[in-house]
């Protein structure tokens, strides 16, 4: 008799300590987006250190699944730094050159914005990963979030 109580006691004690590492549902990250175009953008003091750029991603899901996601950085007349020259933005790679990566890293991701980033594009990836954290957490199809800029880490 001893011998079966101890082993069941071990099995249960295992059992209720695994218990308190599971996810609660408050834990769990919204995955399932209406469907809709969602913008984010970076604030005011982000556009400001990057020299008048602001990053802006708008991504699009149709029946609950990631469609389109396109990132950019725009400047105060609305010209597109995907769209600049080396005379224009001199930029090692120039950003027509890592931004269809970023772009298809965040398609890739399926919204989760889980993505590896873009070697010489660190702050615009950062960027990228913080807006989609904001569209996830409190986006609204067809309204803006503005995101601070992200902490380094």
């Amino acid at each position: 008799m001893k011998k079966l109580i101890l082993p069941a006691a071990l099995s249960a004690a295992m059992l209720l300590s695994l218990a308190g590492c599971a996810k609660t549902a408050a834990e769990t990250p919204k995955t399932t987006m209406a469907d809709g175009t969602y913008t984010a953008e970076m604030d005011d003091a982000s556009a400001e250190a990057a020299y008048g750029w602001r990053d802006r991603l708008v991504v699009e899901y149709k029946d609950g699944a990631l469609v389109s996601a396109v990132f950019d950085s725009y400047d105060a007349d609305g010209n597109k730094k995907s769209e600049t020259t080396p005379d224009t933005y001199p930029m090692d790679p120039a950003p027509s050159a890592w931004m269809p990566e970023l772009n298809d890293q965040l398609l890739k991701s399926g919204g989760s914005g889980e993505i590896d980033g873009v070697t010489g594009a660190t702050m615009a990836t950062n960027n990228a990963k913080a807006m989609m954290k904001a569209i996830l957490d409190s986006g609204v199809a067809g309204e803006t979030v503005v995101v601070s800029e992200p902490t380094a880490g």
